[in-house]
């Protein structure tokens, strides 16, 4: 059994019956942490992402609100590290791409199927 936060628990419960924007993560992780500044709220959710993507658990969303040039999910982490922890703020005009999870998420999180 995978060990989940409750920040990662909370996330996941949401995101099994839609997409999110990754500017949404950082709202969860910004409400779940109100003390962390830009730069730790970005290694938290580069952190999350980077175990979130290595089990294969997201993908791409096509968005028209969250354009951006990303073809895969591959893409995500370098495109982060490139806008760096300023995107996190909540002034950011960064367009954050939007995501999804895969089939595997809801393979390996039981829990999950019975929340969509």
């Amino acid at each position: 059994m995978i060990q989940l936060s409750p920040l990662e628990q909370d996330i996941l419960g949401d995101m099994a019956s839609d997409s999110h924007g990754v500017g949404e993560l950082v709202g969860f992780i910004r409400s779940a942490n109100p003390f962390l500044n830009n730069a730790e709220i970005f290694r938290e959710l580069h952190d999350l992402l980077d175990r979130w993507i290595a089990r294969g658990w997201l993908q791409l969303h096509p968005s028209l609100t969250h354009p951006t040039d990303l073809k895969s999910i591959a893409e995500l982490l370098p495109f982060l590290n490139r806008v760096g922890p300023d995107a996190m703020d909540i002034d950011s005009d960064t367009v954050l791409p939007e995501v999804d999870l895969t089939d595997q998420a809801f393979v390996d999180v039981e829990w999950l199927r019975g929340a969509v």
